[in-house]
């Protein structure tokens, strides 16, 4: 049976998306989470902070040198034992998840050295696979969601610059198979995705932040609506922990982070696609 947490859901404090400080943070709330929560409903919420480590690692693996984000399950010094091409064979397989083991294994062991695009998009997936082993239906519908978003983004930016994505695309079935195939504007999806066209008028805004921040209100309201018959399940403590990390994002974020995520967003574009020379002309040469 499912487990109530009624003390721990109702004292979670009221959070909105734009607000700029919060009571709580999402370290403060994994240990109280981690002694709160039964052991498998713990497992469920930590794994939401598992795209830190990703972060951290994917830094670690291609010497990026970026700052280490603390919000991350594992430390820089266990990150490293991952890297460790030596001694990967030797290290504590039960302290990681299965998926990190089997990604960092593809990627060290590799007769090429896989490029970074590639080794995210892959340890994205394998992410998802292990999400979905849970078999929590709101994980693996919040998943989907997520998934669609990042598909049709994508389908839609190769539309507009005119280049193939086919490889670049989650997963499979018919929604991929009209992303890939389908001319329409909303991709022949209006049925399958109530929000395709919200995405498409998403897509259309200029101003990268405006466009991030409609991109995360879409997440907001699918999280509220998809738990709002969920009072005290640990999928309102989940729901809870994906809008705190949304809340935290923005938080960070100020005018001049915003220009340089923007131009970091520019140079990643330009590096996994030909963009028009137009585009290059306007906004600036890949450094």
């Amino acid at each position: 049976m499912t487990k109530n947490y009624y003390c721990l859901v109702a004292g979670l404090p009221d959070i909105l998306l734009g607000d700029k400080k919060v009571l709580y943070n999402s370290l403060i709330l994994r240990e109280e989470l981690s002694n709160d929560l039964e052991k498998k409903d713990f497992e469920k919420a930590q794994a939401l902070y598992f795209p830190f480590d990703h972060y951290n690692l994917i830094s670690l693996l291609y010497q990026q040198h970026k700052e280490f984000d603390p919000r991350g399950v594992y430390t820089s010094l266990e990150l490293e034992e991952l890297t460790d091409k030596k001694n990967i064979e030797g290290i504590d397989k039960e302290k990681y998840p299965g998926y990190l083991i089997d990604f960092v294994t593809h990627v060290l062991f590799a007769e090429e050295k896989v490029p970074i695009v590639e080794a995210e998009l892959l340890l994205f997936r394998k992410y998802v696979n292990y999400l979905q082993s849970f078999s929590n239906e709101f994980l693996n519908n919040y998943i989907d969601f997520e998934i669609n978003i990042k598909n049709v983004l994508t389908a839609l930016n190769g539309r507009k610059y005119e280049v193939s994505v086919e490889h670049e695309l989650l997963g499979k079935g018919e929604i991929v198979e009209a992303l890939v195939k389908s001319r329409s504007r909303d991709f022949g999806l209006a049925n399958e995705l109530e929000y395709v066209d919200s995405l498409i008028q998403i897509h259309e805004e200029e101003n990268l932040m405006e466009r991030e921040l409609k991109i995360d209100r879409l997440k907001w309201e699918y999280l509220d609506e998809t738990t709002f018959f969920h009072y005290f399940t640990i999928e309102k403590v989940l729901a809870f922990i994906y809008k705190l990390l949304i809340v935290e994002r923005w938080i960070s974020l100020d005018e001049e982070e915003g220009r340089k995520l923007f131009q970091q967003l520019v140079s990643e574009l330009e590096n996994s696609y030909e963009f028009p020379e137009e585009y290059k002309l306007s906004h600036g040469k890949k450094k």
